[in-house]
């Protein structure tokens, strides 16, 4: 929610890979923001033929109908307590129903790609400097490897920092953040998202997104964003401050705000693996940071061969599934991905 001048100002100091929202074009319709990436792409190296054993997933980009699809999958019990004892022979997967046989699998910590995208619109200035500890906290807690990106959203996303392995810049940079104007969360999400897949080093790649729930300003509608969280494998974990939103019990025909935006946040992280927080307190941030930090680093890496190879440009469920033999355990992941059409890179290439 910056204003245009402020978003132009910013671009020239900082290079920042999104563009600002254009006006109306010749058409007479606004243009969607679109990401422009700072840096030249990087080359995947090489996967794994069929019949290798595969190098660290860290390392290696999969290429659908020929290499190996990976699944980061995190495994909690009944509490909700993150469970790290599982074998290979403990998890199923399944392709559009079709079980898949596990080729690889560990429980290693792999580095992180992890950007930070922080909602300053007016409705969160009473919140931002909790938000900004909590965050300043969590990026204090990274591991060699990781790397981290900073975007703050008004009514348009706008990179503040990029992908640095320096704490100090990134904290510099939530410090700096001001409250003002309106929301565009789906932008942000958007964005951030094709930020850290095209330019996140590490294999494993995730969006922190801390919003009061409700879009006013997006230019993409959610159809859109969850096609494209789907081919860009980035799991995003989002806490909502919804409940200064109008809550259900007059809502008859339609669903209340506070309902909306809970919806549309579950559904992001149902659809990516991430989870969504709705703090009924401010003071719960902190221990919310915590616990996406635990998840982050404590998740299993699992790779199968699809027995699916065409190129067809379809959408391909995925579900795991844990024998955890006593215990209720409940595993998440993404929901799929969208398989590459014929003379198309794999968008779910690791990098």
């Amino acid at each position: 929610m910056l204003a245009v001048v402020a978003v132009i100002a910013a671009f020239l100091i900082n290079g920042l890979p999104f563009s600002a929202r254009a006006g109306a074009s010749d058409s007479g319709q606004q243009q969607k923001p679109q990401p422009q990436s700072p840096r030249e792409p990087q080359s995947p190296r090489e996967a794994p033929p069929r019949n290798q054993e595969p190098h660290d997933p860290d390392d290696s980009p999969i290429r659908l109908g020929t290499e190996l699809v990976v699944l980061d999958v995190t495994v909690v019990d009944s509490a909700n307590k993150p469970i790290m004892d599982l074998n290979q022979d403990q998890f199923q997967i399944f392709e559009d129903k079709i079980p898949q046989k596990v080729e690889f699998f560990t429980k290693e910590q792999v580095p992180v790609s992890l950007v930070f995208t922080i909602d300053t619109s007016g409705s969160m200035r009473a919140k931002l400097d909790t938000v900004i500890k909590a965050s300043t906290n969590l990026i204090k807690a990274s591991r060699q490897g990781d790397e981290v990106a900073v975007i703050e959203f008004k009514e348009e996303p706008v990179l503040l920092e990029e992908f640095t392995n320096d704490i100090n810049d990134a904290v510099y940079a939530l410090e700096g953040m001001v409250a003002r104007s309106q929301t565009a969360m789906l932008d942000a999400l958007y964005l951030a998202a094709d930020y850290a897949h095209k330019e996140g080093k590490n294999r494993r790649k995730a969006v922190i997104i801390v919003t009061d729930g409700e879009d006013k300003d997006s230019q993409y509608k959610l159809d859109e964003v969850v096609d494209h969280l789907r081919e860009a494998d980035v799991q995003i974990y989002l806490i909502g401050f919804t409940n200064d939103l109008e809550k259900g019990g007059g809502w008859v025909f339609s669903k209340s705000p506070k309902d909306k935006a809970e919806g549309l946040l579950n559904k992001v992280a149902s659809e990516t693996g991430g989870r969504a927080f709705f703090p009924r307190e401010l003071s719960e941030v902190h221990t919310i940071a915590q616990q996406i930090s635990t998840d982050l680093r404590t998740q299993y890496t699992i790779g199968y061969y699809p027995t699916n190879t065409r190129r067809d440009g379809t959408f391909r469920s995925v579900r795991v599934a844990v024998n955890g033999g006593n215990r209720r355990l409940v595993p998440r992941t993404r929901n799929g991905y969208t398989a590459p059409r014929d003379g198309q890179a794999s968008s779910s290439t690791n990098k």
